[in-house]
């Protein structure tokens, strides 16, 4: 019996290990998986190529009133499937809608806790503006997805600061 716990416990030790190396990729490069989330509403805005350069999405011009998809708090299923649809530039030009904890991991990610300490999430940059919250603060924010980040060929949600809310 102590070895088939022993087993068990390394599974579990594995799986957390496993969780925390996705977590590091994800902060870095966007997301992991492949499976695609069901919109809150229809796509309204314009979707461009992955291939697109970082300027061929202006954020100040985006209509925010037409949310695309939207992650609520602790809705971890949704956003592991947004952040990969993100990392893979399927999602270009959408705009995003999410309540999470924004996280300082080299730059600025949203994040949703995944269970067993592992946190999942993509890239967010304030457009124009230096005043990001507290590292572990609960955030409110709209914005759009397009290419950029610091990683070649990552993408970022860019929230303009009047989209940007601090909830705790």
């Amino acid at each position: 019996m102590e070895h088939r716990k022993g087993v068990i416990i390394m599974k579990k030790t594995g799986l957390a290990v496993l969780g925390m190396v996705v977590a590091v990729l994800v902060a870095g490069c966007g997301s992991t998986g492949t499976v695609s989330p069901t919109p809150t509403s229809t796509p309204t805005s314009q979707a461009t190529s992955a291939t697109d350069s970082k300027s061929s999405i202006d954020p100040k011009t985006v209509d925010y009133s037409k949310v695309d998809y939207t992650i609520a708090y602790g809705d971890s299923s949704t956003m592991s499937s947004i952040a990969a649809a993100v990392w893979f530039g399927e999602y270009d030009g959408k705009v995003v809608k999410v309540d999470g904890i924004a996280e300082k991991l080299g730059g600025w990610s949203i994040m949703e806790e995944a269970g067993d300490g592992v946190k999942i999430g993509f890239g967010f940059e304030l457009v124009g503006s230096t005043d990001y919250p507290a590292d572990g603060t609960r955030v409110e924010m709209v914005g759009v997805i397009a290419p950029g980040g610091t990683m070649e060929g990552s993408r970022v949600l860019y929230v303009l600061p009047e989209n940007f809310k601090v909830l705790q």
